[in-house]
């Protein structure tokens, strides 16, 4: 913790990333959205606002809809905005003409990604605790207990980490920061698309086997590798009454235990985004690997030589 308080490329981007309007718009603009959509969905979930203070289970309706409303926007938010933080701190660095010489300083390629990473995460983290207290107004009136908001916010963050690693990773790929933003979002949504075409055509094409055993567990493997998908289920599960841990599903071997979709989705998350982070290693020192490989080719060519 120490080093990573006293790296100066952290340091240079919370400075950098924090100075001017910018920030401030992007929050203010961010947090009257949640708060619109918020309060039409509170006016759309009570039959009237008097009445749902006297009726307990209009006011539990009513929590749950501001919860799922505010956590839902805030999912989008880290599925929309936090790649786009990332996707410019290395190809930034080249469009400047200053990427040569940031990875000839004394600074690791570990120092240099976390310095760019964490600086990202804190403003996704900033938008992340922006929205809590909105969603904290469901405690207010009931239907929502603090198990599912600790998933929830888990969820988000794991989402924002795995999602910047993505966009950090792209950024050392590409030479610009608009192309580098195009494909980690495009990444990002094709993602987002493709699994559940591949959830809706396995459903379709193993229907006959729906409680096979394979299929049982293919299926939630495939739900929990969505972060929508993955939380939405947990938060239905939990809404029925059923464990946070685990829940169980009938099959023709009897019910079947399987773990509750947020638990597989954030092992994922954070596999993934140690994939990502150790290419983005190897792709921050390719001025070292190519001086070693010529180094090992010299050498060979003057042993033969001898």
């Amino acid at each position: 913790m120490i080093r990573l308080r006293n790296n100066p490329v952290l340091n240079r981007e919370l400075r950098g990333r924090i100075r001017g309007n910018r920030p401030l718009i992007i929050l203010v603009v961010y947090l009257t959205l949640i708060a619109s959509v918020t309060l039409l969905v509170y006016a759309a979930a009570s039959d009237s606002f008097s009445g749902a203070f006297n009726d307990p289970e209009a006011g539990r309706r009513i929590g749950k809809a501001i919860f799922l409303t505010v956590m839902t926007a805030s999912l989008i938010q880290v599925c929309v905005i936090t790649p786009s933080l990332t996707a410019g701190a290395i190809s930034g660095e080249k469009e400047r003409q200053t990427y040569d010489l940031l990875i000839t300083t004394l600074l690791s390629p570990l120092q240099i990604a976390l310095g760019k990473l964490v600086s990202a995460l804190a403003f996704a983290m900033l938008l992340i605790a922006a929205a809590l207290p909105m969603a904290g107004l469901s405690f207010l009136f009931g239907g929502v207990t603090g198990t599912e908001f600790v998933i929830g916010v888990l969820g988000l963050i794991v989402t924002a980490i795995c999602y910047a690693t993505i966009g950090l990773f792209w950024s050392t790929v590409m030479r610009t920061t608009l192309s580098a933003t195009v494909v980690a979002q495009g990444t990002i949504i094709g993602v987002q698309l493709l699994l559940p075409f591949l959830l809706v055509v396995t459903t379709i094409l193993t229907n006959r086997f729906s409680d096979h055993v394979l299929y049982i567990y293919g299926v939630g493997l495939l739900v929990s590798f969505h972060p929508f998908m993955a939380l939405g289920v947990t938060a239905g599960l939990l809404a029925e009454g059923e464990s946070p841990l685990w829940f169980t599903v009938p099959s023709t071997q009897g019910d079947l235990p399987l773990p509750s979709p947020w638990i597989p989705y954030v092992f994922f998350s954070l596999a993934l985004t140690i994939f990502f982070l150790v290419l983005t290693l190897r792709m921050l020192k390719p001025v070292q690997y190519n001086l070693a490989r010529a180094r090992s080719k010299k050498q060979g060519s003057a042993s033969d030589a001898a």
